[in-house]
């Protein structure tokens, strides 16, 4: 049985793939599109967003900061969330960072000894999120001209993650232990190099997976898997086809949450479970960030169940947050472009590139200096 399973999968994985080298051969136009919109995408949308934030939690866990926290709040964290004091920063964090901060910091902290693999796995599911950013820029203000759409879903994310760390306490407090290999705080101006150079390759394997996806979407679009499914899924949540095709998209990579109808405040929901969720799509740019250090398996799980607590969480305060909005959203004319320039991304880009190839041509230059 084993066998024949692993034989299946085989096969599943040569006919996607067959497809794919069919679709860029056979398509070209789709998929340059595809590719051409999802490099938009990572510079008007991911690159602000995310850039700032994985080079500060680079130092912030290099500089030793983590350390730096008053004895009480880790004993508070042990308490309720069974994690050291030296995690719990990590925690809250990772929930307004974006989503590959949380696993790029554990994994950091695996790789630095004061972690177990088992125990960074476990944490890797709650030190999640997408982050103020992404939330207001791309879901708030691009969908619904609002600051409250973005403080429901942010609301209903962290009220998620927080009933999952309480539930996950039981499971974390047996191995939790003192805080290990505690080192003082320093900064440097290498270190900052150093952050600035390792956040850019980390936003370089994001891009590249964000570009993948978007082929990939456009594929599912063409041979009709999207609109099926899309239309299975609005005959199950009660919503139009094309909400539902969207909402595939989007699970798919959740920066195509731009592309839902605007000024739906019945989506919401779903878009605050995709958004805790992150998509399939993050799924493999969080296995690019980890390197294969430690599964993700565990972390899928936490968040299919944080996902489906955002959801309900979401539709209980919506009548609260929205009681006046139907009226305002009625006058509202709601434009999906960001009415920002890509320059300044490009810029960002060409100068991290410059910088790590000259770090590259340091450490090149080092052994030959030594000989």
């Amino acid at each position: 049985m084993k066998i024949f399973a692993e034989k299946a999968a085989k096969t599943v994985k040569l006919a996607i793939l067959a497809a794919a080298v069919m679709f860029c051969t056979f398509d070209t136009a789709a998929a340059a599109e595809a590719v051409y919109g999802s490099v938009l995408r990572c510079l008007n949308v991911v690159i602000p967003s995310l850039f700032a934030m994985m080079i500060v939690s680079a130092l912030i866990v290099r500089s030793g900061a983590l350390t730096v926290m008053p004895r009480w709040c880790g004993r508070i964290s042990r308490f309720v969330f069974g994690m050291e004091g030296n995690i719990f920063p990590i925690f809250t964090f990772g929930m307004f960072a974006g989503y590959p901060v949380g696993v790029k910091m554990l994994c950091e902290e695996y790789d630095a000894g004061r972690i177990s693999k088992k125990r960074a796995e476990l944490l890797a599911g709650l030190c999640f999120g997408a982050g103020p950013a992404f939330t207001f820029g791309c879901i708030s203000h691009q969908l619904y001209s609002s600051d409250k759409a973005g403080k429901v879903i942010l609301i209903s994310n962290i009220s998620a993650n927080f009933i999952l760390a309480l539930f996950m306490s039981f499971f974390l407090r047996n191995s939790c232990g003192e805080s290990r290999n505690c080192r003082k705080c320093s900064l440097s101006s290498d270190m900052l190099t150093d952050s600035v150079v390792h956040s850019g390759r980390s936003m370089a394997d994001i891009c590249i997976m964000i570009t993948a996806f978007s082929v990939v979407n456009s594929l599912l679009i063409r041979i009709g898997t999207a609109a099926a499914v899309g239309e299975l899924l609005a005959k199950l949540t009660c919503l139009d086809r094309r909400s539902g095709e969207a909402l595939v998209a989007a699970l798919l990579d959740i920066t195509n949450v731009s592309a839902l109808p605007c000024g739906d405040w019945l989506l919401l929901p779903y878009i605050s479970a995709l958004v805790s969720f992150g998509g399939i799509c993050v799924m493999f740019q969080l296995s690019a960030v980890s390197a294969g250090r430690i599964s993700l398996r565990p972390l899928i799980m936490m968040r299919i169940a944080a996902a489906l607590m955002s959801f309900w969480i979401c539709r209980m305060i919506l009548p609260y947050f929205m009681e006046y909005e139907t009226v305002e959203v009625s006058v509202l004319t709601v434009s999906r472009n960001s009415g920002g320039s890509s320059v300044s991304s490009v810029m960002l880009v060409l100068m991290t590139v410059m910088l790590m190839c000259e770090m590259s041509g340091k450490s090149n230059k080092k052994p030959a200096e030594s000989t």
